[in-house]
């Protein structure tokens, strides 16, 4: 097994990432300057630069002309666009994508409705996407944008910082998938009726507060959307 050398610049990235979490620096906090880092790290300022443009580019990092780096926080983005890459040169299966998002979408599902019946949160969020899905069932872009904010309004009731930042993430990637079963649904003539009713159950579920039959029904529905994608 080949072990990769790590360039001067990955150490620079490194014990950049380690000052910001030792001194605790929030978003739009700044960075000391390429000057500072360089003596510091006893590196030329082309190094430190190109440590810069490695954590901006993972969004670690902000740059604007004229002004020192400061500290951002990284976007699902991010990690969307590695997974889509990946998905896009045939290293990683969509099966595998489509497998993690029942689980992690059947656990925000059980979390939602579980809050729900303590008295925290709301489910006004996701009524309203759902009323958007009824709305747009013939415009396919409007339609795709709506279960999207469904499957997001879920997620945020469910409150896991973690399991939403992942969700976001896939659905980036998982965009396309998305288009392409609403366009099996319309070839086989059932249109998109069948998926605002099981987003009807499963709202309905979350909204009694039944944490397993709101798991069950939101991994029963992505089952369904494996199946119009010819995956199941």
């Amino acid at each position: 097994m080949t072990i990769a050398r790590e360039t001067l610049s990955d150490l620079v990235v490194r014990e950049i990432i380690g000052e910001i979490a030792q001194r605790r620096l929030r978003e739009g906090d700044e960075i000391p300057s390429e000057g500072e880092l360089s003596e510091r790290h006893e590196v030329n300022r082309l190094v430190v630069r190109e440590a810069i443009r490695i954590l901006v580019a993972r969004g670690v990092l902000a740059s604007s002309q004229g002004r020192r780096a400061r500290v951002a926080v990284p976007s699902p983005e991010v990690l969307g666009q590695i997974l889509e890459f990946r998905l896009n040169q045939n290293s990683m299966d969509v099966r595998d994508l489509l497998d993690t998002r029942r689980v992690i979408e059947g656990e925000l599902a059980r979390r939602a409705a579980t809050r729900i019946a303590a008295g925290q949160g709301s489910v006004v969020g996701a009524a309203r996407a759902l009323e958007a899905m009824r709305a747009s069932a013939e415009d396919s872009e409007a339609f795709v944008a709506a279960d999207l904010a469904f499957h997001r309004a879920v997620a945020e009731l469910a409150s896991s910082e973690v399991f939403s930042f992942i969700l976001a993430a896939m659905n980036n990637a998982l965009l396309e998938a998305r288009r392409a079963s609403y366009r099996g649904r319309q070839r086989r003539g059932s249109g998109q009726d069948d998926t605002v009713e099981a987003h009807r159950i499963i709202l309905d579920a979350i909204a009694s507060g039944d944490a397993e039959r709101a798991a069950a029904t939101m991994v029963g529905h992505l089952e369904e959307t494996s199946r119009d994608l010819g995956l199941l």
